[in-house]
């Protein structure tokens, strides 16, 4: 008998044998399919969710300004581009100074709308400073010129007040970060190929600092007066927005938070026609009439913007900056637009339906 058509019993349950088998075959590769399909859906959430946890923890930090218990620096090394943006010669002088324009604030062309200077930010490190330190580079050097400074400081040597005395009668000491960049003057043609020169930049830890130097400086220089008055020197006496003013347009930067710092800095002055908002000091001055500066200080905690307004808002003189936070907004932007657009990817990706 044909062995194919045999009811023989190990025949039939051989055929169910096999039979279980290919539907056992069946039911694992669908499985396996349906597991691999979860895998892929899985992976696109978890990339989906890991995409939006990324965005979220960018954007906290980069907008969170008030989140810091401590200030941090922000000075990066590179070089900004500040560009003389507006100018009015007639307004300047009927408002601000009849004799200057603003190269009397700052070197080279900026009478010119247009014109350009360049900054390199070389390093910085940590120092720690006494208060011979900061009585000499805040000061000393701001006020005299150096053949004048050599002969003040004999006199005061001569009297008593040398780095050694003036260190043990005022014993604070300040740490601050301590930078140095190069400065090509304001020009509305092409750059000397050496920097005009090399400038300080000082950015103090502790913006409650900035009181005691200033409180010591006008003991110190009242202490002084009466001697350097015979060789026909004199030491001023500065106010709180006197001080900050020079500081401000010869080296003073600001950590992060800015806001924060800035507005601790004036609280703790006691400044009277200065004040704080934002990123920005507002500086009332007065002139051949009363106007305003404007200094607001971009990401790096250097100057972003310099701007000159008189009492009706009215622009007189701006400088503006490549380190000026629009641009970081600008590019923040950029990055969550991107990151918007490969969520939709993923998104869609994940929904469209497969053939």
């Amino acid at each position: 008998m044909d062995n194919t058509y045999s009811y023989d019993g190990n025949y039939i349950a051989t055929c169910e044998h096999n039979g279980f088998l290919h539907f056992s075959s069946n039911i694992i590769q669908k499985e396996a399919i349906i597991e691999m399909k979860k895998t892929r859906n899985k992976t696109k959430i978890n990339l989906l969710k890991a995409t939006l946890f990324g965005l979220i923890i960018f954007g906290m930090l980069a907008l969170a300004v008030t989140a810091s218990s401590t200030y941090q620096l922000t000075l990066a090394k590179g070089t900004d581009v500040l560009t003389v943006n507006q100018y009015d010669d007639a307004d300047w002088k009927s408002t601000v100074n009849a004799s200057t324009n603003p190269s009397f604030w700052f070197e080279g062309d900026t009478n010119i709308a247009g014109a350009k200077s360049k900054t390199t930010i070389l390093g910085w490190n940590d120092i720690a400073w006494q208060t011979w330190d900061a009585f000499i580079s805040l000061f000393m050097s701001e006020y005299f010129s150096f053949e004048d400074l050599i002969i003040i400081l004999n006199i005061m040597d001569n009297i008593g007040y040398n780095e050694t005395t003036i260190n043990a009668n005022y014993t604070d000491s300040y740490n601050l970060w301590y930078g140095v960049r190069a400065v090509w003057n304001f020009t509305d043609g092409a750059y000397l190929e050496q920097p005009s020169y090399t400038e300080d930049i000082l950015v103090f830890k502790d913006p409650l600092d900035f009181k005691t130097i200033l409180d010591d400086y006008n003991t110190i220089a009242a202490e002084l007066s009466g001697f350097i008055q015979l060789a026909g020197f004199n030491f001023p006496n500065l106010t709180a927005d006197d001080f900050l003013w020079h500081f401000a347009l010869n080296g003073f930067a600001v950590a992060s938070p800015r806001p924060a710092y800035l507005t601790e800095l004036i609280n703790e002055l006691g400044c009277v026609n200065v004040s704080a908002s934002g990123s920005t000091l507002v500086f009332e001055r007065s002139g051949e009439t009363n106007y305003v500066v404007e200094i607001t200080y971009g990401k790096e905690g250097t100057i972003s913007s310099f701007t000159v307004k008189d009492v009706g808002e009215s622009v007189i003189f701006q400088i503006i900056s490549t380190n000026s936070e629009w641009i970081f907004y600008l590019i923040l932007v950029i990055l969550v637009a991107c990151g918007a657009g490969l969520v939709a990817f993923i998104v869609i990706t994940r929904r469209k339906p497969k053939k």
